[in-house]
């Protein structure tokens, strides 16, 4: 061609493992992550001052997400929500408003081990100047016991090393429990607080 052409030899790659670490407990990491595949969300129209909430489509969150559910709330699982917060959305990790931001990697441990459930994540993103986003990490702890015939106990902790509205970090730590009697009646138990840095008022 006059004048020559040159073609753009940039290129990237992404990473994904998958690995059991025992029969019951399985390990992902993910590295350069890329969710371009994951079906666009539905759109709606929103009116209020309140975020749109939107369903988890990434698969290497869905696997397991019941797990993360903290005091029996139904919320993203098909049925309403109730007022039980919700201390892990995520859909808060690669998103900042409404735009996309780059993961550069992260890990997670979901499964069982005898009457425990174990969950551990975390995630690293990027930098992204046209969200306003700075480079983040999300980590997560959930542990979750069994007890008596259909009842179970635990515990949840989360870290965002960049709190989304404040200067500093956000943590969030809760106890809950799901007690069930006889065939249709459950108790649902919970106790959560929140930490962020300059914030010392209730």
């Amino acid at each position: 061609a006059n004048p020559p052409v040159k073609q753009d030899g940039n290129a990237d790659y992404g990473v994904d493992v998958k690995y059991g670490v025992t029969q019951n407990l399985t390990a992902d990491f993910t590295y350069n992550t890329d969710f371009a595949q994951v079906e666009v969300d539905e759109q709606q129209v929103n009116l209020t001052r309140f975020p749109l909430f939107f369903p988890e489509k990434r698969d290497f969150f869905l696997e397991n997400q019941g797990l993360f559910t903290f005091g029996n709330n139904t919320f993203g699982q098909g049925q309403a929500n109730s007022d039980v917060p919700i201390l892990f959305y995520s859909r808060r990790i690669g998103l900042a408003s409404n735009r996309e931001v780059p993961i550069l990697g992260g890990g997670r441990v979901t499964g069982r081990m005898g009457r425990y459930q174990i969950g551990l994540v975390d995630m690293q993103t990027k930098d992204e100047p046209a969200a306003a986003a700075q480079s983040t990490n999300f980590s997560v702890v959930r542990v979750k016991r069994d007890i008596l015939r259909k009842s179970s106990i635990g515990v949840l902790a989360t870290n965002r090393s960049k709190a989304q509205t404040l200067a500093g970090s956000n943590q969030v730590f809760g106890v809950d429990g799901t007690f069930g009697f006889f065939s249709n009646l459950t108790f649902a138990t919970y106790l959560a607080r929140t930490k962020s840095d300059g914030i010392e008022s209730d």
